[in-house]
């Protein structure tokens, strides 16, 4: 009878361990996926990060001052022309109020009835 009662004590044992052991196999699986996902959270920002350095080395820079001043101002070197052409938005304007017509039963009543 004693030897009995050891073994069920020794198998629920065994049985509370091993479910213990599973359930931080879990949470260590979890945390690694986390961590996985994190790490590559700070790449990308890193690399963001790095662009943004550059572009601000490019913006703090007498070039990008120069092209800036050149493109808002209109400003040219000397023995340059200045060539400045409309936005898309004053085209589409412009093209826009000579399409605007009579529909085509306007037309064709026009045609017949109005000779």
């Amino acid at each position: 009878m004693k030897r009995n009662l050891i073994l069920i004590a020794a198998i629920l044992v065994s049985i509370l361990l091993a479910v213990n052991s599973a359930r931080r196999i879990m949470t260590f699986r979890t945390t690694a996926a986390k961590v996985t996902e994190a790490q590559r959270q700070l790449d990308e920002i890193r690399r963001e990060n790095e662009a943004l350095a550059r572009e601000l080395e490019y913006k703090k820079s007498d070039e990008f001052a120069e092209a800036e001043i050149r493109n808002k101002l209109g400003l040219a070197k000397p023995g340059e022309t200045v060539v400045v052409l409309p936005k898309d938005d004053e085209r589409r304007t412009t093209n826009d109020e000579r399409k605007i017509e009579s529909p085509n039963w306007q037309k064709w009543w026009n045609l017949f009835f109005k000779g």
